[in-house]
């Protein structure tokens, strides 16, 4: 199984570099789906980010597709997926994401495609590989949605919390991660990410490492 959990997309040449190692080829060419899913439930000004992050695969020769898991059906999203070298999951709401993933019937697809494919996340599409998207560290993002999804995918066993000190997410610093990393619990995980928009996650079958050109803080979790 090959993952790249990343903060912002692919900031810097590090995670680009490591982006083309676990894909195992050339980027012109390459297949991928871009889901927008937890993008959409936002909604509002994606010029910022979500418009450059699908302009940086487009410019680099990837064959895009773009997708949205919620409402059309498995029949519909499934043959474009499997048709796919890397499913790039976009930023957002987190358990909207994970709610779309289980109702759509893509949760139970998943291992079959990771066996073939690399799964790259950007913020809540990385988020949503935790054991957990609703913890004392990941409401500090404040988008909980009431009665919304608790449990994460679980391919991985830690927790990823990205946008470190990123102003746009004035609650994500040190002092506020380190005080809410006190109520977290058993079933959030072993460990955690904490990384900037310059860093990732890089998990290739059982060997997990950091790619950084910022900063990550790595914590193990108390089994409280």
């Amino acid at each position: 199984m090959k993952l790249l959990l990343t903060s912002g997309g692919v900031e810097n040449k590090s995670i680009e570099n490591e982006l083309r190692r676990l894909l195992g080829r050339d980027f012109k060419g390459a297949k991928m789906i871009f889901c927008t899913t937890a993008s959409n439930y936002e909604g509002g000004n994606m010029s910022d980010w979500l418009i450059p992050d699908l302009m940086w695969f487009y410019e680099r020769g990837f064959e895009i597709d773009v997708c949205d898991i919620n409402g059309i059906g498995k029949d519909k999203f499934l043959p474009r997926f499997k048709n796919a070298d890397m499913l790039y999951f976009e930023g957002g709401n987190t358990q909207w994401l994970r709610e779309c993933i289980k109702k759509s019937g893509l949760e139970e697809e998943l291992p079959r495609l990771l066996e073939t494919k690399a799964w790259v996340g950007a913020s809540a599409g990385s988020c949503v590989l935790s054991p957990t998207v609703c913890n004392s560290c990941q409401d500090l993002f404040d988008e909980n949605i009431p009665n919304g999804a608790v449990d994460g995918l679980g391919l991985v066993d830690f927790q990823f919390i990205p946008h470190f000190n990123n102003p746009y997410f004035p609650k994500i610093t040190e002092d506020n991660l380190r005080n809410a990393l006190k109520n977290m619990k058993a079933i959030d995980g072993k460990k955690i990410y904490i990384a900037d928009d310059k860093s990732a996650v890089s998990v290739d079958g059982d060997e997990v490492k950091v790619i950084s050109e910022g900063r990550v803080i790595e914590e193990e979790i108390e089994k409280g």
